[in-house]
């Protein structure tokens, strides 16, 4: 079972519980999501009555290869989970693998790189005699279509679309974070078997830095009044006014470069899936290899939230409404109460967006 594709990761474990498990798991690509889905996998072997230990590489690196081929396991499969494997790359010669397959029945190690050169004996050795799983870069993920889901299965629980999405819209797209609140969800709702969009409103803390998304998608979706119970809400977390601020102005503008990439919005393909592919060409077309700064960090997954707010806005806005944010940037600066400045700007940006 040389190379599996990201799709096909619930397929490995499918293929432990049939005890065929590899001697080396090599995930290759997005540190974050190869951290994610290793851990998932050394968890899901140890449930299987394997033996798991877990080792950081700058904690072995001297003796790397000791540790790891020094003491297979007697009786079963020692399962090895090594962190930061960058530090013991050079270790990884072809004696060492060919070590590593000797010992393939009572041996396994799983390591997550973000490149490795496809000479390296460790990449050949997992092409060819174990598993290689190439990962998408963190922009190309779709925790939508595969994390979401494969995380809320691990703990017997589904939910949907609109509840996914809102997830997102309150803890951001850090796995670490997704995992833990859909943990919470899941003994939230007990025997339940679906999370809701409900639950996830009751339950869910939004992350500092993505509150302030909130405040918009609630300030375009509801209007002022609910955009100011918002921002009371973000004062009281402590977000600096000028953090919020900062916040709606980049929402603004990726909003205007957005018109911008799209100038006929009926084109846009309307499912997410094929607006991926369609969104990275019109970002090509558009700027070359030279993006914006506020649409070079901007996911496809948030610009495809975004556009039902292109029809709300004509080029010919934003000079006014980036005119009324330097006059609230001025007003916070001198001193003025942050819940009536802000409270203006949104019933002046009312008769636009709302």
């Amino acid at each position: 079972m040389p190379i599996f594709k990201r799709p096909h990761f619930k397929k490995l474990l499918e293929l432990a519980e049939k005890d065929r498990i590899a001697p080396l798991y090599l995930f290759l690509g997005d540190l974050e999501l190869g951290a994610a889905l290793s851990a998932r996998l050394f968890k899901h072997l140890k449930a299987l009555g394997h033996l798991g230990e877990e080792f950081s590489s700058k904690e072995i690196k001297n003796q790397f290869q000791e540790k790891i081929l020094g003491s297979p396991a007697l009786f079963g499969r020692k399962v090895i989970y090594l962190k930061d494997a960058s530090e013991i790359i050079n270790a990884c010669d072809k004696s060492f693998l060919a070590r590593l397959e000797k010992n393939k029945q009572r041996l396994t190690l799983i390591l997550v790189l973000e490149s490795l050169k496809e000479s390296h004996p460790l990449y050949e050795y997992a092409e060819k005699l174990a598993v290689l799983m190439p990962l998408p870069k963190t922009r190309e993920r779709d925790l939508l279509h595969y994390e979401i889901p494969e995380i809320l299965a691990s703990f017997g629980k589904k939910m949907d679309r609109q509840a996914a999405e809102l997830l997102l819209t309150l803890v951001g797209e850090d796995l670490n974070f997704i995992t833990l609140e859909l943990e919470k969800l899941s003994l939230y709702v007990g025997k339940r078997p679906v999370i809701t969009v409900e639950d996830v409103r009751e339950v869910v803390t939004p992350r500092p830095e993505e509150a302030p998304y909130l405040l918009m998608e609630i300030l375009f979706r509801e209007g002022p009044e609910a955009g100011l119970k918002v921002l009371k809400d973000l004062l009281s977390q402590n977000i600096h006014p000028l953090v919020v601020l900062a916040t709606i102005l980049t929402f603004l503008k990726r909003i205007y470069l957005l018109k911008e990439v799209f100038p006929e919005a009926q084109k846009i393909p309307r499912d997410y899936r094929s607006f991926q592919e369609h969104y990275r060409q019109a970002i090509k077309r558009t700027f070359a290899d030279n993006p914006p700064k506020p649409l070079a960090k901007l996911h496809p997954y948030a610009a495809f939230k975004m556009l039902p707010l292109l029809k709300k806005f004509d080029a010919g806005d934003f000079p006014l409404i980036f005119k009324a944010l330097s006059q609230v940037d001025r007003a916070l600066k001198t001193g003025s109460p942050p819940e009536e400045v802000f409270y203006k700007f949104f019933c002046e940006l009312s008769p636009v967006a709302y």
